[in-house]
């Protein structure tokens, strides 16, 4: 029989230190554009039973090969984040940290399944822990994982269906297939672009596994056949391929380019892997006692390197490429990360061990100037974020009444999210109205808004008021290349136009 898991209070302890980074200090910073975007969702849920991207007063665009729903559903995205935040909206109230809460606690519930997924590989504990600590010491890991996205649920649960599907395979029964099923059918409402290279890489896993062991094919088609039945239909109801575009083998070979460059700067040393086996091998050449890593790793993680293949590959067809889509397979890079860590160790312990801090603590093995980006985050926990939506609220709120209307081109969301104001749409801000407030947002003004005749009439009718918060791109965003650690000191202010009220006779 498989031995119980027992309790390893090291992992207890990095699981305690990752409670405190990712759960301190949520409400730092106003949520921005994305992170609105789900929380102005997750009310209208509460509002009226379903994602609704009318909230009474301002509509949520959408592109349009997408559109909306019947009653104006939201259908640009699966629903479970937003009902799962509604809940814990109905619960604790609305405020920027209760918003992030649920799903950073999914990115600690990711780190507990991510140790459980890692002592189903492997007995070495070494390789349990690791792949606990190289998560928590992970900035841009913990940074999505802080998010009021669906980044941390989908995260959640890619490592929990890879314990279910092992648990399935390990021991088919009625109880273990019906974990499988809700597991997939959960993914599968929280984030559909993932689902499909998850169920590839359990397919092309489960047929080589019929190599080895039996496979129950009868129950593989009932389980199909019932995860079918409640996504599909879904599926042909939400699904748009509005960012698949033309393909075409430049596009995918940049995709690729790109991806590769992000795992090897912010995820996992690719470069220093690659180069450290050849150095192994040139020496195993001169060297023939050399003592070398095990090669049955390989073998042991075909799961997690087909998953992590899988959705590699689906990522090249799209038109945009982000970090975050490679988010939801960085746990199963942790935990392979974690076993060649460990043969470098059983290698040469010394050399082991220092190269097992400079990936914790360290970027030296991945970019030419060297820092420990937990310094960058702790600073961020510890001291107060002013973006330019702070400004923008703060002044709305203490000077707009309710109803007024406002023109903005970008962060529209968080305008919904925290005032009661109408929010003109931001596809049509180069369009002529009179509204109460224009915003500018520097970066994301229509090309020649400022020098249209229109905006001269806004300057000459409207009073122009600077606010002393910075006017950065973005609110912040979580892509750690993006990210925003302190409050920007040296960029240009942010600047409204508020309509002058007619004097009364």
């Amino acid at each position: 029989m498989r031995e119980r898991l027992t309790v390893d209070w090291v992992v207890v302890g990095l699981l305690l230190a990752a409670s405190v980074l990712l759960l301190s200090n949520l409400g730092n910073g106003y949520l921005w554009q994305d992170e609105a975007e789900t929380a102005v969702l997750a009310r209208t849920t509460r509002q009226y039973g379903y994602p609704r991207a009318f909230d009474g007063r301002s509509y949520l665009e959408i592109p349009a090969a997408y559109g909306h729903g019947p009653g104006e559903a939201w259908i640009y995205s699966p629903w479970l984040p937003f009902y799962l935040l509604a809940g814990v909206f109905a619960v604790m109230g609305e405020s920027t940290a209760v918003a992030r809460l649920p799903f950073a606690l999914c990115g600690l519930l990711t780190l507990y399944l991510t140790w459980r997924l890692a002592a189903q590989m492997t007995r070495d504990r070494l390789v349990h822990r690791l792949s606990v600590a190289i998560l928590t010491c992970s900035v841009p890991f913990l940074l999505h994982m802080r998010q009021c996205r669906y980044y941390a649920l989908t995260t959640a649960l890619v490592v929990g269906v890879c314990l279910a599907y092992l648990a399935w395979l390990r021991r088919p029964s009625a109880r273990s297939c019906a974990w499988l099923i809700g597991a997939l059918v959960a993914f599968f409402h929280t984030n559909f672009g993932s689902y499909v290279p998850l169920v590839i890489g359990l397919g092309l896993h489960c047929s080589f596994q019929r190599r080895s062991a039996p496979v129950p094919w009868a129950q593989v088609a009932w389980l199909a056949g019932i995860v079918g039945v409640l996504t599909v239909p879904w599926a042909m109801f939400f699904y748009r391929g509005a960012f698949i575009g033309a393909l075409s083998v430049g596009r995918m070979f940049h995709h690729l380019e790109f991806y590769v460059r992000v795992i090897n700067k912010y995820l996992v040393p690719l470069a220093f892997i690659g180069g450290a086996a050849l150095v192994i091998a040139l020496l195993r050449l001169v060297w023939p006692k050399l003592r070398m890593p095990q090669r049955s790793v390989l073998a042991q993680a075909s799961l997690l390197a087909l998953v992590i293949v899988a959705q590699a590959a689906f990522l090249l067809i799209p038109d945009q490429r982000q970090m975050r889509y490679l988010i939801p397979v960085v746990p199963l890079m942790a935990i392979l990360e974690a076993w060649w860590l460990v043969q470098q160790v059983r290698w040469h312990r010394v050399v082991g061990w220092m190269i097992v801090g400079l990936v914790l603590f360290t970027n030296a093995l991945q970019a030419p100037r060297v820092q420990i980006p937990l310094t960058q985050l702790v600073y961020e926990l510890t001291h107060p974020y002013i973006g330019p939506m702070e400004g923008i609220v703060g002044y709305l709120r203490a000077h707009a009444r309710p109803g007024e209307t406002v023109k903005i081109p970008y962060d529209d969301r968080t305008l919904m999210f925290y005032t009661d104001l109408v929010i003109e749409r931001p596809s049509q801000f180069a369009q002529e109205s009179e509204p109460d407030w224009v915003i500018l947002r520097r970066d994301w003004m229509p090309e020649g808004f400022l020098e249209s005749p229109y905006f001269r009439r806004i300057a000459a009718s409207y009073e122009r008021i600077e606010l002393p918060v910075p006017d950065v791109l973005w609110q912040n965003r979580e892509d750690p290349g993006s990210h925003h650690f302190a409050t920007v000191q040296n960029a240009p202010h942010v600047v409204i136009y508020r309509k002058r009220l007619v004097e009364q006779g």
